[in-house]
């Protein structure tokens, strides 16, 4: 019983660990977007990067989605259809 709590903790921790790291690439990428305007940059230069971040926050949402559902499975508990629906339409 004890080891369940252990490693649901750590699926837990390893999750929030990856998903923290992601969004601060993606914070670094928005300063970088920031900075091009700034500098006043090729204008296809800054599409491109918008759609980097773009990308970027949706791998995160699928990264998030993932992780509940890893976290849920650890827990045995019913899997929401609706996120079921979701993950599978993201991959």
């Amino acid at each position: 019983m004890i080891m369940k709590k252990v490693e649901k903790s750590k699926v837990e921790k390893d999750g929030a660990e990856k998903i923290l790291n992601r969004i601060s690439r993606i914070e670094g990428q928005v300063r970088g977007l920031r900075t091009m305007m700034e500098e006043k940059k090729d204008c296809n230069l800054i599409i491109n990067q918008v759609l980097a971040v773009r990308e970027a926050v949706a791998a995160l949402g699928a990264e998030i989605l993932q992780n509940n559902l890893i976290c849920k499975m650890s827990e045995k508990k019913k899997l929401d259809e609706k996120q079921l629906r979701a993950l599978i339409k993201m991959k």
